[in-house]
């Protein structure tokens, strides 16, 4: 969990500002104003693209979420190791048959 910001107030050095003919501490502001409304344009920017982000991810997410059920339902549907050997023994079995009776086989079908 992340920790909040913590904002110190340090009191203000130099004079305090005063209002009216610029000559006060508020000498140059409008240029530090303008930094900060540029910085808040860039972060603004960045949420969006942040957003933008997070909602392909997110598509991403569930595409990925399909493709693994799908793969689980297929490798679920694979013969297992038992069959594989029956079906494997029950063919060197025929194949044993026919060859021990082969003699027996070929005089039933030359009469």
């Amino acid at each position: 969990m992340s920790r909040p910001i913590e904002f110190v107030s340090k009191k203000p050095t130099g004079r305090p500002l005063q209002s009216g003919g610029g000559d006060g501490t508020s000498d140059g502001m409008e240029p530090r104003v303008a930094v900060l409304e540029t910085h808040v344009e860039n972060i603004r920017t960045d949420v969006a693209e942040l957003k933008s982000d997070v909602k392909t991810i997110g598509r991403d997410v569930v595409d990925l979420k399909v493709a693994v059920a799908t793969l689980i339902e297929r490798v679920n549907h694979l013969p297992d190791k038992g069959f594989i050997v029956r079906a494997t023994l029950s063919g060197l079995g025929v194949i044993a048959a026919l060859i021990m009776f082969q003699d027996h086989i070929k005089a039933f079908f030359t009469h």
